[in-house]
């Protein structure tokens, strides 16, 4: 029993986003293909795609149409997976999207360990900001997510893996570096390395502040950046002081970068796995997050 076709040709248009491309690509005939999916058309009685001289764009039904297909192959090949029970030895491609932080220092842990143990497993890892990883997720184009912060989208489920810990990189020659805890006020001024707007380590330092009423003093902005490690390197090379897990300065034993924390502000946070609720993943997604979550989850701690 192999995967439909019909709807596996449609994919493969709406991923190529032409017909030509497509059909070398399903060892078909262009003109072949191009019946196929107007014959599918007539059957549903919707137009499915805009074509152009450029190829073709799906239509607001056609979204709809790719998202129902997703779903209906991804059940299909879970099930021929549960019949032949080959889930021993896993196979087929990972695909993770994770913001900066889990990034580079969660995911490729948990995917080493997992990947270990299923050797068949192809892994691809996507990194952007929190809320692109979000976005990327309820497009479909990534089975499961890891991110710094929650971020409030509609049919996402959040699940705690990991609990992390912000803290304010400074060089070691800085008038900051000797506290252990510094006051607010005293960023005031300061030159700071910025992170992008949308990062989850930024989202959780404005909301620690401003569930105390608090936030952040005018500084400066010297530069803004989009991973962790590259504040780590702006921050030694001197450009100025910035916010960052503690787990990238841990990684940096060479004391050239010190981490010191908000006097009175806590700002311990969570990271969680995200997927979204209504989707049926792939049997390798589907694995890959029951292992993250018997393997890092804490105990106790309820998903959401």
């Amino acid at each position: 029993m192999e995967e439909p076709s019909e709807l596996q040709a449609f994919l493969r248009v709406a991923a190529c986003g032409s017909l030509t491309a497509a059909a070398r690509e399903l060892g078909l005939t262009q003109p072949g293909l191009s019946r196929q999916m107007q014959k599918l058309e007539r059957r549903l009685q919707v137009s499915l795609f805009a074509r152009t001289p450029a190829g073709v764009t799906l239509t607001p039904a056609g979204e709809r149409f790719r998202a129902y297909a997703e779903e209906l192959l991804a059940r299909h090949r879970q099930l021929l997976d549960e019949l032949r029970g080959t889930e021993a030895g896993l196979a087929g491609t990972l695909r993770v999207a994770a913001s900066t932080t889990p990034g580079e220092f969660l995911v490729p842990r948990l995917v080493a360990e997992f990947t270990g143990r299923h050797p068949d497993v192809r892994p691809v890892v996507f990194t952007a900001d929190s809320e692109e990883v979000t976005s990327e997720l309820l497009e479909r184009r990534w089975d499961v997510g890891f991110v710094g912060a929650r971020i409030k989208r509609d049919g996402l489920r959040f699940d705690p893996v990991a609990d992390d810990e912000i803290v304010l990189a400074v060089p070691a020659h800085h008038p900051l570096a000797p506290a252990a805890e510094v006051p607010l006020g005293a960023l005031a001024g300061q030159r700071f390395v910025d992170r992008e707007g949308g990062s989850g380590t930024l989202l959780s330092v404005r909301r620690a502040l401003a569930e105390r009423g608090l936030q952040l003093p005018p500084y400066r902005v010297s530069m803004t950046l989009t991973t962790t490690q590259a504040i780590v390197s702006a921050v030694r090379a001197g450009y100025g002081i910035g916010f960052v897990s503690s787990m990238a300065l841990a990684d940096r034993p060479d004391g050239r970068v010190v981490g010191v924390r908000l006097a009175g502000v806590p700002l311990r946070r969570t990271l969680y796995m995200v997927r979204e609720k209504r989707r049926v993943l792939s049997p390798v997604a589907r694995r890959f997050a029951e292992f993250v979550l018997a393997r890092s989850a804490p105990p106790g701690r309820p998903s959401r």
